[in-house]
């Protein structure tokens, strides 16, 4: 995604390499552009003409590669001839990296996909005594594992405002370095609107942009739900295949998720609609043009957030699903981990008591989980349904 810190990321690997030999290329600079499309001789003639000895390791950081105009070639010619040259290599498009990698670098790359700030780590920008407690207790790995810290029904208080303003304006380290809500707001529309400008007008040559964002406010008002496309198509007057088209981009351009259910039948999994999730909470307000995540938007708001802190662990529609029956039973997600399912219901609402829905126990019956989850604002509790233990979690102990 856009704006989620890659360069900042970079400059921060590179200020840990103390006394080594780095060199940062930003090729929306048209210069270091210019110079890396003359190819890998001219690069390492300017590596040499800047004092870099290549009979040792050097570090070269290249941001945004996806403006070369033959990316595959050249990261894989320095890698093959110059072994002593490491690179560090960022995109923000993965649309525009496809189209422009013709070689695949089987065994010359690990790839990292970054994502905005989890909560957790809103918590070490924003508020450090929080973010101490929130490691001590633990997460969801911690609650399937059984070993989740004493006192979670205790230290609910430190995280409720913080909490709200995540769920209000998400993850981006843009937003969340700031403190003026304003502030916040603007920067989240200039991400929006930079992302349309950029990724969709440019790349995915959309001329009717207005058409675009139509079907992208549209999407926002189905978060959380089953995607209809024909239905979706006939609402913004796009035709299916235009529809088809303009999800595949979105997805792509890191913005929404389309999860698939989960089923033992694979055929079965992937002939039933998706859900349709955004990447990030403050982005899909910004979508929808409010802040409000109060009254009907609660539940979309809290469980846009429950997706997005589980992709950053497991991928989704090979280890994050949702499940529905034919009679219309659900449980919002379920996960495959170490060998084993759990599924995991949302309720947006402050539980007073524990209950366990009737979709969470068709699911237990028929699935017979070793464990299950119940994430509600605030309570922690414990009990057994049929041989599975459902634990109610807290939003901010996920």
């Amino acid at each position: 995604m856009r704006q989620v810190g890659k360069t900042s990321l970079m400059k921060l690997i590179f200020e840990s390499l103390t006394g080594e030999q780095t060199y940062y290329f930003d090729l929306e600079n048209f210069d270091h552009l210019g110079l890396c499309n003359k190819g890998t001789g001219a690069f390492i003639n300017y590596l040499t003409l800047m004092g870099a000895d290549l009979s040792k390791r050097v570090y070269a950081a290249i941001d945004e590669i996806q403006y070369l105009k033959n990316p595959s070639n050249f990261l894989k010619l320095l890698f093959d001839h110059q072994p002593n040259i490491k690179l560090i290599v960022s995109g923000s498009s993965s649309l525009d990296i496809k189209t422009k990698f013709q070689d695949s670098l089987a065994g010359r790359k690990i790839i990292f996909e970054l994502d905005p700030l989890s909560f957790e780590e809103f918590l070490i920008f924003t508020d450090e005594p929080a973010a101490k407690i929130k490691r001590e207790i633990g997460g969801f790995i911690n609650a399937i594992e059984g070993n989740l810290k004493d006192g979670i029904p205790l230290v609910g208080h430190h995280f409720a405002e913080r909490l709200q303003e995540y769920l209000t304006f998400g993850g981006y380290p843009g937003a969340a370095l700031q403190t003026d809500m304003e502030t916040k707001k603007a920067i989240l529309r200039d991400i929006h609107t930079s992302y349309v400008r950029k990724d969709i007008k440019d790349i995915g040559r959309i001329d009717d942009v207005y058409a675009f964002n139509h079907l992208l406010q549209i999407l926002a008002g189905q978060a959380g739900n089953l995607l209809n496309v024909k239905e979706i198509s006939a609402t913004v007057g796009l035709s299916v295949n235009t529809v088809k088209r303009y999800l595949f981009l979105l997805e792509n351009t890191f913005v929404i998720t389309l999860l698939r259910p989960y089923h033992s039948n694979k055929r079965k999994e992937l002939s039933k609609m998706p859900k349709i999730y955004f990447h990030d909470v403050g982005l899909w307000n910004t979508v929808r043009s409010s802040c409000d995540v109060s009254g009907q938007a609660a539940g979309a708001a809290v469980e846009t957030f429950v997706f997005s802190e589980l992709k950053k662990r497991f991928i989704p529609n090979e280890e994050l699903f949702f499940w529905r029956t034919t009679t219309g039973a659900e449980v919002d997600f379920v996960i495959r981990h170490g060998g084993q399912i759990y599924p995991l219901e949302v309720k947006a609402s402050e539980l007073k008591k524990p209950a366990v829905s009737r979709s969470l126990r068709s699911f237990i019956d028929a699935n017979h989980p070793e464990k299950a989850l119940v994430i509600n604002r605030t309570l922690f509790h414990i009990e057994h349904v049929n041989g599975t233990e459902v634990i109610f979690l807290p939003l901010f102990a996920l």
